[in-house]
Formats: C-alpha cells, sequence, structure tokens
C-alpha cells in the first residue's frame, strides 16, 4: 500500500503525514475553542505511524475529513476574529497543514 512507504530512509510515511496533520488540526482545535496550551507529543505519531493496512488507512483519512470539518465549523461559528487563539490558531493551520500537505503531494509523485 503506497500509504506506508516511504520515498526515502529518512521520510515518514504519508499514512504518518495525514495521522500529523490530523494530529495539529486537533491540537490547534483545543486552543482556538478553549485556549488549552497544554504541551503536546509532536514526535508520537512519527515515532507510532508508518505502516498501516487498508481499513486503517480509511479511518486515518476518515479522521482527518472529521477533524477539518470540526475545525472550519469552529472558525466558521466564531463572532469575532479578536481574540489571539483564533487569529494565531487559523494562520498557523493554514502554513503548517500547507507545508504538510505538499509534502504528501510530493511523496506522491515519487511513489507512482
Amino acid at each position: 500500500m503506497q500509504a506506508s512507504r516511504p520515498v526515502g530512509a529518512s521520510c515518514a510515511t504519508i499514512a504518518a503525514q495525514v495521522a500529523h496533520v490530523t494530529f495539529y488540526l486537533e491540537v490547534l482545535e483545543r486552543y482556538i475553542v478553549a485556549g488549552d496550551t497544554s504541551k503536546a507529543d509532536w514526535d508520537a505519531v512519527w515515532r507510532t505511524v508508518a505502516v498501516v493496512t487498508a481499513e486503517e488507512w480509511n479511518a486515518l483519512r476518515a479522521n482527518l475529513e472529521q477533524t477539518y470539518r470540526r475545525v472550519a465549523a469552529a472558525l466558521r461559528d466564531t463572532a469575532t476574529w479578536a481574540s489571539d487563539p483564533h487569529l494565531a490558531g487559523a494562520l498557523a493551520i493554514t502554513v503548517h497543514s500547507a507545508y504538510h500537505l505538499g509534502e504528501i503531494r510530493q511523496a506522491l509523485c515519487m511513489l507512482r
């Protein structure tokens, strides 16, 4: 399965990239919605996600979509963007997610 193949010896798999984007969105969601600034284990995904089954891959993609929809709804429901968590969180999500989506796109090009 392509989602389990790294494109290089020191590269993460596409599955890990997708899991990381989901994790990042969840962390920023907690920050935006509740102001949660607790420490996150940013390396957990890279240590634990590599090879996935077809079912796990489908679950990763579904979880990413659900998380995206929740975060997008939370941002749309924000009455004012005057608070730091909303603006900073939205900008961080945009930039960080764009980077990892680029990584996924590059990986797909290399694997095809």
